[in-house]
């Protein structure tokens, strides 16, 4: 995306689109109302009436410019009351015009804001950031397999009013970068989109593998042979009943500086979920494509932190599997053995993607990394204790917790913590085995994680994120379009810039 950050009157500015954010309502008071009202030559408080504008908060009309200006279209929206600008509100602003954009082949905005023309309180760059974020994710299209494709580009073009100099620079940069990490989000809900037919761990092997020649990343695949040879039986046992052959892929990013941390970020890699012999009914079969949307996050966040130049070794870890009902699948009863030396008994074949992540996570720590961060639509208990919108985070590193969590509200993906009650453990004793995979029904979220902390070197801080409910949503909400939202791309890519 290209930006300009500039002070051209609205008037004389020539693009596709005017953007003008007020507080509330407008009017006098808001110079971004003012700005708009003199383009157009008075009557903007009844041509806004026409458009059946409120002024509440996310509200945003649009109309073809009106004679006087040089641009094809003009949005107004709202930013809230006075004094509760916030980068949430502006993302959400942006990630509306940027969808409007898309529908409506405009490319070039111009951003005309109260919160930058409003000498009380000026853009920062967090906000920036935000703007280039929504932009950039507003204008995503998923249709690679429709026939008949739009054809638009979205916003490739993006011009700020901003009256001091001095942070021009600065103003412009932070919106390149949300854009850049937005293109990050993308990737992410590409592969969270794809069919199970089309991404399979097969083919999810050689996207990382075209990933890392572009990104120019380190790759090492361990294929099914070789993870055998390691011992990683909870693993391969999930993927017994496909023919798709599984393997555990490693990205690593290291920065041309010196890295101030290590980081292990390990995903669940499941591509298409049936449920194995605990089949799931067809209609929660239906969206289990994104049961890798834990990888799809964790390769968003590398390829962000590759075109950043974060100065954060990172380290992306992945087992790729399908969890199928070939003869050879894994059974209930089952007894397992990780690459630890654990037993598992399995007593739900549905229940898989703990039993991919142990392996994953005993790989990780051995990377001996400064913390590791494991993400996964990992259960259904944690979408009923948090709704659709949040994800649930817990482990044992107390700072790492609360740095994702504040990563998390700054980058507008709200991460919540769930408790891990050292009671809990004894829902997950077996008669026969070290462990079995599932605690009971209450708890379940939890009773997850408490399972995975079994894998987890004690020495090294370690956060557990449940995005089974954020990855991915059925229905246009808040922003987002049908299927997967990059949950948590931004707010990981925030936590490694920190």
């Amino acid at each position: 995306m290209q930006v300009e950050v500039g002070s051209t009157q609205a008037s004389n500015l020539s693009t596709d689109i005017l953007v003008f954010a007020v507080h509330g309502k407008g009017g006098r008071r808001s110079p971004a109302f003012s700005a708009l009202n003199r383009a157009i030559g008075g009557g903007l408080s009844t041509l806004l009436e026409i458009q059946g504008w409120k002024g509440r908060a996310g509200q945003l009309v649009s109309f073809p410019a009106p004679s006087g200006v040089k641009a094809r279209w003009v949005a107004v929206g709202s930013l809230g009351e006075r004094g509760r600008r916030s980068p949430e509100s502006l993302r959400t602003l942006a990630t509306q015009v940027g969808s409007l954009a898309r529908t409506s082949g405009l490319e070039r905005v111009g951003l005309y804001l109260d919160s930058n023309m409003d000498k009380r309180e000026s853009l920062d760059r967090a906000s920036a950031q935000a703007l280039g974020e929504g932009l950039q994710y507003g204008g995503y299209r998923f249709d690679q397999h429709k026939a008949n494709k739009d054809g638009n580009q979205g916003v490739t073009s993006t011009y700020l009013y901003h009256e001091g100099r001095r942070d021009r620079p600065l103003l412009a940069a932070a919106i390149e970068r949300g854009a850049v990490i937005a293109e990050a989000q993308s990737i992410t809900r590409d592969l969270v989109n794809e069919p199970g037919n089309i991404i399979n761990p097969e083919s999810l092997v050689e996207f990382a593998r075209d990933l890392a020649k572009a990104r120019g990343l380190d790759i090492t695949v361990f294929d099914k042979e070789a993870c055998e040879e390691a011992g990683m039986g909870a693993f391969l046992a999930v993927g017994q009943g496909s023919a798709t052959r599984p393997a555990l892929v490693h990205l690593s990013y290291t920065p041309k500086q010196k890295a101030r941390r290590k980081v292990a970020l390990v995903g669940k890699a499941v591509t298409f979920d049936a449920g194995g012999l605990c089949l799931k009914p067809p209609g929660g079969q239906a969206t289990m494509k994104m049961d890798m949307g834990g990888s799809a996050a964790v390769i968003g966040a590398i390829a962000a932190a590759a075109d950043l130049e974060l100065d954060v070794e990172v380290h992306a870890i992945f087992p790729a599997v399908e969890n199928l009902l070939g003869a050879a699948a894994y059974r209930t009863g089952d007894v397992i053995t990780a690459s630890n030396g654990k037993t598992i008994e399995v007593l739900n074949t549905d229940a898989e993607g703990r039993l991919t992540l142990a392996d994953a996570l005993i790989y990780a720590c051995k990377q001996k990394p400064d913390v590791v961060v494991d993400l996964a639509t990992l259960t259904g208990a944690c979408v009923v204790a948090l709704g659709p919108s949040v994800g649930g985070i817990m482990g044992t590193g107390r700072g790492l917790i609360r740095d994702l969590r504040a990563a998390g509200d700054s980058a507008g993906e709200m991460l919540w913590e769930l408790p891990m009650p050292e009671e809990y453990r004894e829902h997950l004793n077996s008669k026969i085995a070290d462990i079995k995979n599932v605690g009971g029904r209450w708890g379940g979220a939890i009773t997850a994680g408490i399972f995975l902390k079994e894998f987890v070197d004690p020495d090294i801080p370690w956060a557990h994120i449940d995005i089974a409910g954020p990855c991915f949503t059925d229905k246009p909400r808040s922003g987002h379009q049908y299927g997967g939202t990059g949950f948590p791309v931004r707010a990981l890519v925030e936590w490694l810039s920190n």
